[in-house]
């Protein structure tokens, strides 16, 4: 305000003008006032530190009749020329509307502001108040007075946060309050939940605007200084020209979409506004040469060299003023072009960024296949290394055990790329921590026993239920764990312990170590994602523990690192107890085991590994005639899957979607196992198509898939998938489930027999297929006693070709339509025999047949004894 009033008076030279600043001293200002009405000047400017104390001072000067001006604020009576400043009623009715408009009119605030005995003050919480009439559900629940030292701000807000939890928006009257809140609830660990509003906008390093530029105030009202519209209203007064008794500024939102711009150009006008100043004393400098050759000039020359030389002077200003407002103009341009340039220029990192990621995590999908082909033949050579070679097998251990810290790592970076995308979803469940955290530590002892390291957990509780998604803990438990275990000696010690604070209602877990510890600049940029400490001889991804804070963050916790160099480090995982702080969607009702993550859980140990149980797989020959289809894009996989599986099945292979859905309904296989991720059709709309054609519905599918997520896997589940097998996987798994799969329809069948309405009811079959077994028991049912009945009768009857037919009844119930239809007669046959009320001629007739011998022949092939003995040797 001070910079603009001198400003404004380089253009007014005939004005003498004194200033006197007494800053937040009242009493000093009325000592200043005096001095200056000593001096009987034509008008006064105040800025009031305060209503009260300086109404009698002004309504002094206003009665010697001397024209006084209040700037900023105003006094306690009307007795003064004019006042000009913002206005601060309209500053709390903005205020409330925007915070209205934030929270969709709905919240609780906290109110912080300066003496009610200064008339800002007074104004801005009359214009809030009246602006949050409109708002029925937005309310003040606490007020903070923030006379005196800023430290009462320290001292009052934190239980009024705790007293009003609920209590999300804090209005500060000026910026300093609204900061000094946040400082206040961040170091409770509660600033990202707040939302912060402030009062002043001024431009400048450490100012309101940087604070809503570096996110500390989510926005502050323009608080106009008026000092250039004040000399131009002192200028009117002294010239006797009509002017404004009441002068109020307008007011403006400073928020994040705008505070970076409007900070920039108040600094590049600021800056302009220098070159202004330079450019006038410049002027004035000139001006000050030529007086004095004008002088010399009256003594030489007329008077009308004089007007001469003065018009020369007037075109020379108004020539160099116009070539100052050019000037601003050429620099205004360069600074809005530059502005577009840096806009462009961060988009394209943004662009190149997530192109980055991208390819980050495309390629980590691509690296699951050849894992699963490593890791298949890694398991074959243990299986086959004889125990008593245990040089051979602790030779092999280290390949697999690779494979799995290879996995970790794809893992890790696809899961921070969903969390980046916000794509990652908690499923928190209620588990004891304890156990949970025993459970992980079981990982670990085998290395520290080995290295000599005092590996302990330290806890009073025997039993803590926390709300938590295992899958996401684990995770940062394991990543911090290991960091330990890589930066500890030999014969260190890491201790884990576990306590509550009930103060807080959160559970603390702290992870200490008498590790390397780290420099307090790494400690700064640790959770920063891709960074690495300079220090460390062990270098890593740079993702581990920005993706473990990341993790906690879901959870609405935190993590705190403290750490001295050459001493150690402490790591504390913070985690709210009770489950208020998920939502409906992120509780899980069906409680499940948790289980370690192998990927997470092998590192390199010694001693042998716990190797899958042989298969109990009963081989099947190629003549019993199982037809499988193996639909994969990577040929050293599928020719490996055809090299494991060729001995016990026929394998057909199909190396993209379409492909393979064509074999399929050529060949109709016995089962399919298929690629998630293919050429033209992938994996999931094979599967659909698969499963919703009558032709092919029955046939069992197993998807191959990098694709780990639950998510992923419910997708195809959804598509009707039988079984899903996660890459790297286990070839002896996928062999026991293919085995599973063929062997269950065989038995549901055999336990079942010629009862298809039964059949047709089991939970395994598609409703596709239970309804083709429904519609094919009717329509025999209703024609099996009809002698001209043939198969092409039934094929109309289903609208399938003969073929098709044939391999659907086939598939399902392990017989041909002719042999299922015979056995449906004869079973209806027994029952006529038994009940003895007609012929053995009659019967045949009944049950279809065109020849008393024909069934009598046909019944001694299933029964070894003709339809008479069959009824003697039952009555006896």
């Amino acid at each position: 305000m001070n910079s603009e009033m001198r400003r404004e008076l380089s253009f007014h030279p005939e004005i003498d003008f004194e200033m006197k600043v007494s800053p937040g001293n009242t009493n000093k200002q009325i000592e200043q006032i005096n001095e200056l009405i000593a001096s009987n000047p034509d008008l006064i400017i105040i800025a009031p530190n305060e209503s009260a104390p300086l109404t009698d001072i002004v309504e002094e000067i206003y009665k010697k009749g001397i024209p006084v001006i209040l700037i900023d604020r105003t006094i306690g009576s009307d007795q003064y020329t004019a006042y000009i400043g913002g206005d601060n009623y309209e500053i709390g009715q903005t205020a409330a509307d925007y915070i209205a408009n934030q929270f969709d009119g709905k919240g609780e605030i906290i109110e912080i502001r300066f003496s009610l005995t200064i008339s800002p003050s007074v104004g801005r919480q009359n214009g809030f108040r009246e602006g949050l009439k409109k708002y029925p559900n937005l309310k003040v629940v606490a007020e903070i007075d923030g006379e005196g030292p800023l430290g009462i701000v320290d001292n009052l807000l934190p239980s009024i946060m705790k007293e009003h939890p609920e209590a999300k928006i804090v209005f500060g009257f000026t910026d300093l309050l609204a900061e000094t809140a946040y400082k206040v609830a961040d170091e409770i660990g509660k600033s990202n939940e707040m939302f912060f509003v402030g009062v002043d906008g001024i431009p400048g390093t450490g100012r309101g605007i940087q604070a809503v530029e570096d996110g500390v105030l989510d926005a502050s009202l323009l608080y106009p200084t008026g000092g250039s519209e004040a000399i131009q209203l002192a200028l009117a007064i002294l010239n006797r020209l009509p002017f404004e008794r009441k002068n109020l500024l307008p007011t403006t939102v400073i928020n994040a979409s705008n505070a970076r711009i409007l900070h920039h150009q108040m600094r590049r006008v600021e800056s302009l506004q220098e070159d202004i100043d330079a450019q006038f004393e410049r002027a004035e400098e000139l001006i000050a040469s030529n007086q004095k050759q004008r002088n010399f000039n009256l003594v030489l020359i007329l008077g009308l060299v004089l007007f001469t030389l003065l018009g020369g002077l007037l075109w020379r200003a108004l020539f160099s003023k116009q070539r100052a407002y050019k000037l601003l103009e050429k620099k205004n341009q360069e600074v809005i072009e530059k502005q577009e340039e840096v806009i462009k220029i961060s988009e394209e990192l943004q662009e190149a960024t997530k192109a980055k990621v991208n390819f980050f995590t495309n390629i980590s999908h691509e690296f699951r296949t050849p894992l699963t082909l490593i890791l298949a033949f890694t398991d074959d050579l243990l299986h086959s290394s004889s125990k008593k070679n245990k040089d051979g097998r602790n030779n092999i251990q280290p390949i697999r055990q690779n494979v799995f810290r290879l996995l970790r790592l794809v893992n890790q970076l696809m899961d921070f790329r969903k969390i980046e995308s916000d794509k990652m979803l908690v499923r928190a469940s209620e588990h004891n921590l304890i156990d949970f955290i025993k459970q992980i530590m079981n990982s670990y002892y085998i290395m520290a026993e080995r290295r000599g390291i005092d590996f302990k957990l330290i806890t009073r509780h025997d039993k803590l239920m926390v709300w938590l998604d295992p899958n996401m803990i684990d995770k940062a438990l394991f990543n911090i764990l290991s960091n330990a275990f890589k930066f500890t000696p030999d014969s260190g010690k890491i201790t884990i312990s576990v306590n509550v604070d009930t103060f807080e209602n959160k559970v603390k877990i702290k992870i200490e170590d008498s590790g390397k510890g780290m420099s307090k600049k790494d400690g700064l940029h640790i959770f920063e994602p891709f960074y690495q400490g300079g220090n460390h001889k062990v270098k890593g991804t740079g993702l581990g523990l920005p993706f473990s804070m990341s993790l906690v963050k879901l959870h609405h916790g935190n993590i705190l690192v403290k750490s001295i160099k050459n001493k150690g480090s402490r790591f504390t995982i913070i985690l709210p107890l009770g489950n208020d702080h998920f939502s409906k969607e992120q509780l899980v009702n069906d409680l499940m085991d948790y289980k370690v993550d192998e990927a997470y859980s092998n590192f390199s140990f010694s001693g042998d590994f716990a190797l899958q149980p042989k298969s109990t797989f009963t081989d099947m020959k190629k003549k019993e005639g199982f037809e499988i289809l193996l639909i994969e894009d990577n040929e050293e996989l599928l020719s490996f899957l055809q090299k494991r599986l060729n001995p016990r099945y026929n394998i057909s292979t199909a190396m993209d979607g379409t492909s393979g859905l064509k074999k399929a309904l050529e060949l109709n296989p016995d089962l399919i196992v298929c690629d998630v991720i293919l050429p033209e059709q992938n994996g999931i709309e094979v599967t659909e198509a698969l499963k919703s054609d009558l032709r092919t519905s029955h046939i069992p599918v197993i998807l191959l898939t990098a694709r780990h997520t639950v998510e992923h896997q419910l997708e195809g589940t959804k598509a009707g998938a039988d079984a899903y097998m996660i890459k790297p996987f286990n070839i002896q798994l996928l062999e026991e489930k293919i085995s599973n799969l063929l062997s269950n329809r065989q038995k549901l069948r055999e336990v079942f027999g010629n009862n298809l309405q039964t059949f047709s009811q089991d939970s395994h079959l598609s409703s596709i297929d239970q309804d083709f077994l429904r519609q094919f028991t009717i329509c025999i049912d209703e024609n099996y006693a009809k002698q001209d009945f043939q198969i092409t009768d039934l094929c109309e009857a289903m609208n399938l070709s003969r073929s098709q037919l044939y391999r659907k009844v086939k598939s399902l119930v392990w017989e041909s339509p002719s042999d299922f239809i015979k056995n449906i007669r004869l079973k209806k046959a027994e029952t006529l025999l038994l009940e003895g009320q007609f012929s053995i001629s009659e019967i045949a007739y009944q049950v279809g047949y065109s020849s008393p011998d024909y069934f009598t022949t046909v019944f001694k092939s299933k029964h070894g004894i003709v339809p008479s003995q069959f009824r003697e040797s039952n009555k006896e």
